[in-house]
């Protein structure tokens, strides 16, 4: 088997001489994304499972095992559900004392943040599994979103398949929908609606339910809406942007026109990009958000040590 190889960072961009040897762990609702930092480059390492503080049973202890097998002289971990600083500090001295180095935890719109901009300020408004914003000025920070899927998440994957099921289910009932979006659920579910709605109420932490269909509404819809193969398909995309955009309209009124990156599985549908990108004004990141964590684990790696 082949080992992964070195990660590239965007156009022309350098990354910070750091020294030792830091790891970056980006966790997620679809997976967890882990790279080594050593002498500015950048190599993948193999990933780890989904994870989410307040969804994920067992996921310090998932965190410590990557954190040791890479031998790392410190360590930076974005992971969401991170809530309240005092819990970030927490499971940052924790790990650092169980995995042997300084472990430096934070949330993961923070370090997708970080990897955007390489360290400098700027706002990143992360879309997957959930959604969230966050942004920094080089002396405040906010962050606005990533309230979790049952009272937040617009615009993400999972809302995006939320709004799917919604309109298969107004279809249904003659209450509007689309058809489209009625057989494509179907299919891409291999469920019928009841058994489908049973299931998501009886396994509602079971997001990967409903992510599976963002895909498929963008597929559906088009950037132009005389191009759209689904009208309905088109306007819950086109609605997810908008909710993503005030993600960062909400930091920049706080903190003032900052640039703005957008990161996430969500903007790998054109459709979305492009409106967000029109709304906002925003670019793609120069590094990932595993990448971010890394460089924020460098710049604090006294706090837990």
């Amino acid at each position: 088997m082949s080992q992964p190889g070195p990660a590239a960072i965007a156009g022309n961009s350098t990354l910070p001489d750091l020294p030792g040897r830091i790891l970056g762990v980006d966790a997620g609702g679809s997976g967890t994304r882990v790279i080594l930092l050593e002498n500015g480059t950048v190599t993948v390492r193999p990933g780890g499972p989904p994870m989410n503080a307040l969804l994920t049973d067992g996921f310090a202890a998932h965190l410590r095992r990557i954190v040791e097998a890479a031998d790392a002289t410190a360590a930076g971990i974005g992971l969401p559900g991170i809530r309240q600083p005092g819990r970030a500090r927490d499971l940052s001295e924790a790990l650092t004392r169980q995995a042997g180095c300084p472990v430096h935890v934070t949330g993961d719109a923070e370090s997708a943040r970080a990897g955007a901009f390489l360290g400098a300020p700027g706002l990143a408004v992360i879309a997957g599994t959930g959604s969230a914003a966050y942004g920094w000025n080089g002396e405040s920070s906010v962050q606005a979103g990533g309230h979790g899927f049952l009272l937040g998440d617009e615009g993400s994957a999972y809302w995006i398949g939320r709004e799917a099921v919604r309109a298969a289910l107004r279809y249904r009932d003659r209450l509007g929908g689309s058809g489209l979006i009625h057989r494509a659920v179907l299919q891409a579910t291999g469920r019928d609606l009841d058994a489908l709605v049973s299931d998501l109420c009886t396994h509602p932490a079971e997001r990967d339910r409903l992510t599976v269909l963002a895909p498929v509404v963008t597929a559906l819809a088009a950037e132009d809406a005389e191009d759209a193969e689904d009208a309905e398909a088109l306007r819950i995309a086109l609605e997810a942007a908008g909710h993503l955009a005030d993600l960062a309209g909400s930091i920049r009124r706080r903190l003032g026109p900052l640039p703005v990156a957008g990161a996430g599985g969500v903007f790998g549908a054109p459709v979305i990009w492009d409106r967000f990108a029109e709304l906002t004004g925003a670019v793609r990141p120069l590094a990932s958000a595993a990448v971010g964590a890394a460089l924020l684990a460098g710049q604090h790696r006294g706090d837990h040590a």
